[in-house]
């Protein structure tokens, strides 16, 4: 992880996404056929609980794991151009801010492929109408806006007379800079984050992590669990707690899931209880991953982060906090974003109650369903990014 980080974005692209380092030589996404199948294609579930990367290229275009199904079964679905791409992402088949903004990169080359051969006004309506349906997939992750962005930067800087052909080389080069980029910028994360959480040496350090923090919402690399291992490989002893993170079950599907993979041991805890756990725990530190930075450092994090830090901040004073540390990469900061009251907080479909925790239907009128909410930057005790770690925050 630490080597990764110190190489070039190229090189890690090669190594993590089976690349050629020569990028004009590398095939852009074959077109699919006027005729082509339907989206959904699903691989056989998993014999066993291993582990299986959140995204992957292939001939067909962008496997995905799907996360609804872990830790049950291991599907995966393929996407055969962005508008596939960002169909999923509102299903919720792909989650987290850094693993989404890599499925939208590649969701425009693959649609740049299957309309290279059309008129160029034709083709840039396309993808601008793909870019507008992948931000509004996922609205309150900023990283999605990002890697969108970066994209038609690309397509905005050729000549008029660039052949459909070579801009899907150019957006499919962008998407795999992209790829290389969050992951060697998780690995640092991963790595200041370790060095964040010291703890008392003469007990286990004790951790709270609320939300996924694996390879599963950062592609190739998760920055909080790969944070956790290097410690544990250290020589660390760890008591680390996993909150069940409702309604998607993050915490005890997913998260808990991801470290088993690593070999961590854990307990899963209702969010509900954590103002239990806090008064008879002595925890180190809470882990939240940042989805969106407002300028005055107000953070958009998983539903039930705001909780989080109000349970915090309401404990005795006679009583040892745990830090809350929020890591994230630095492209979730967005500048126009006054604070947190304008970070948008998009509302999940009744099917995400009903999917998890009963069987019994819940009426889309019967629900309010926010997939985040905001951490107050007073109550955030260090922003970590790959650009400024760590970056104290507060007041």
């Amino acid at each position: 992880m630490a080597d990764m980080a110190s190489r070039s974005a190229t090189a890690v692209a090669g190594e993590l996404l089976g690349l050629d380092e020569d990028t004009a030589a590398r095939p852009a996404f074959t077109r699919s056929g006027a005729t082509a199948d339907p989206v959904v294609s699903a691989a056989a579930p998993a014999g066993e609980d291993s582990f299986r990367s959140a995204f992957r290229l292939s001939d067909e275009g962008l496997v995905l794991l799907d996360q609804r199904a872990i830790p049950e079964r291991l599907d995966e679905v393929v996407a055969r151009r962005g508008s596939d791409v960002a169909y999923y992402l509102r299903l919720g088949v792909a989650r987290g801010g850094p693993l989404m903004a890599q499925a939208a990169a590649y969701g425009l080359a693959l649609t740049a492929a299957e309309r290279a051969d059309a008129p160029a006004e034709g083709r840039d309506l396309e993808l601008r109408r793909t870019e507008r349906a992948l931000v509004e997939a996922r609205p309150s992750s900023r990283l999605v806006g990002w890697a969108a962005e970066r994209m038609r930067g690309v397509a905005d800087s050729v000549e008029p007379s660039t052949s459909g052909a070579e801009l899907a080389q150019l957006l499919r080069a962008e998407a795999d800079t992209i790829a290389a980029h969050v992951s060697a910028s998780l690995a640092a994360i991963a790595g200041e984050l370790a060095s964040a959480l010291p703890g008392a040496q003469d007990r286990p350090l004790a951790v709270l992590l609320h939300g996924s923090q694996g390879a599963l919402v950062g592609g190739l690399v998760g920055a909080g669990i790969s944070a956790l291992a290097r410690l544990r490989d250290e020589g660390r002893e760890l008591r680390l707690f996993v909150t069940e993170g409702r309604p998607f079950m993050d915490g005890a599907r997913l998260a808990s899931w991801e470290l088993r993979q690593a070999d961590l041991d854990h307990r899963i805890i209702p969010d509900a209880a954590l103002a239990w756990l806090l008064a008879r725990e002595e925890l180190d530190a809470v882990l939240v991953s940042a989805e969106w930075v407002a300028a005055n450092g107000d953070v958009g994090a998983l539903l039930g982060s705001q909780a989080i830090a109000g349970l915090i901040a309401a404990m005795p004073a006679d009583r040892a906090r745990p830090r809350l540390l929020v890591s994230g990469l630095a492209a979730a900061r967005d500048s126009r974003t006054v604070d947190g009251s304008a970070i948008p907080v998009e509302l999940r479909p009744a099917r995400d109650l009903s999917a998890y925790l009963a069987d019994v239907p819940i009426r889309a009128s019967d629900a309010l369903v926010p997939a985040a909410d905001v951490i107050p930057a007073a109550a955030v005790d260090a922003l970590i990014t790959e650009t400024d770690v760590p970056a104290e925050a507060g007041g």
